[in-house]
């Protein structure tokens, strides 16, 4: 290590922040506005975190969008544009990302192409920050804004399978579908999603899922979903819940005839499951649902895993 590197740049009035994603940037702008001194830190070329899926390592693919609605996601004093959808892609979400950093003027106090390596907290109460060059700095507080959705859990797949077998972080386009028969493990928002764009460009799909999910669509009443929970009727959690259950079997009916297994939680004791097309291709016979873990062998169908 260089004699510069050594060197440790007190900065111990200012704050660091980590990551500049949507998180990173609310605090950028927390900061400002009360007149503190702050310094951020971005390992990639631009603000978006995930949301901007040139981003080495994003898990985003060119189907992804918001699961909450326009009206109920924006920054505070900064509304999502009225010309957006209910529920926005993240194209549209990258670029919303990237005016709030202008609207605030927010990139000048970015380092972009700068990776932090290490945050230890001094026995001052101050903190220590390495950077991948080994550069080093102290600072009074940090907010780490990285994120969770950047390394991906690859489970061992029990079975024999001579098929591609793949975590959902690898996946951009669902022309990569073509041609091939697809299984996805996994129903969470993104999961379904990938098992929606498989329906329509493999020659075969299916979705397994270990436990059973409240399908709640998109749209209730005329209205997304959220913004009907926030401005209907306000109701306790005893009443709540059946009313809800009641409209879900109303619209959804019994979704074990699709092969989907029954939810074993209550209806928002758990995330539900936001998705208006799973059942749509369900019903149209363009995938097939399987219950509980499925093993892999042969060489039929290619694989893809989910984050878990």
């Amino acid at each position: 290590m260089s004699h510069e590197n050594n060197k440790i740049h007190d900065c111990a009035d200012a704050v660091c922040i980590i990551g500049s994603g949507p998180g990173g940037l609310c605090m950028a702008r927390a900061l400002k506005r009360q007149g503190l001194d702050y310094e951020q830190f971005e390992r990639h070329g631009e603000v978006g975190g995930v949301w901007d899926i040139n981003n080495p390592g994003t898990p985003m693919y060119q189907s992804a969008h918001f699961i909450s609605s326009r009206d109920q996601s924006g920054f505070i004093d900064y509304p999502m544009p009225a010309h957006f959808p209910d529920y926005p892609s993240n194209r549209q979400i990258f670029e919303y990302v990237r005016s709030f950093a202008v609207a605030f003027d927010l990139y000048d106090r970015i380092r972009f192409n700068t990776a932090v390596k290490d945050v230890e907290k001094e026995q001052d109460g101050r903190w220590l920050v390495t950077l991948a060059s080994g550069e080093r700095r102290r600072y009074r507080a940090v907010v780490c804004a990285t994120g969770c959705n950047w390394d991906p859990n690859m489970p061992e797949v029990k079975g024999q399978f001579e098929g591609t077998v793949r975590h959902s972080v690898t996946y951009k386009n669902p022309d990569e579908f073509k041609g091939k028969r697809v299984m996805v493990i996994g129903a969470d928002n993104s999961g379904a999603d990938i098992a929606c764009d498989a329906a329509k460009h493999a020659d075969k799909a299916f979705i397994s899922m270990r436990r059973g999910y409240h399908l709640i669509p998109k749209h209730l009443f005329g209205m997304p979903v959220d913004e009907f929970g926030e401005k209907g009727p306000q109701l306790p959690m005893w009443l709540a819940r059946p009313v809800f259950q009641t409209i879900l079997r109303v619209i959804n009916g019994d979704t074990r005839r699709f092969g989907l297994p029954r939810p074993d939680h209550k209806l928002f004791e758990s995330h539900p499951l936001l998705n208006t097309q799973l059942l749509h291709y369900l019903q149209a016979r363009r995938y097939s649902g399987k219950a509980g873990r499925v093993p892999l062998r042969g060489s039929a169908r290619g694989v893809q895993r989910r984050h878990a």
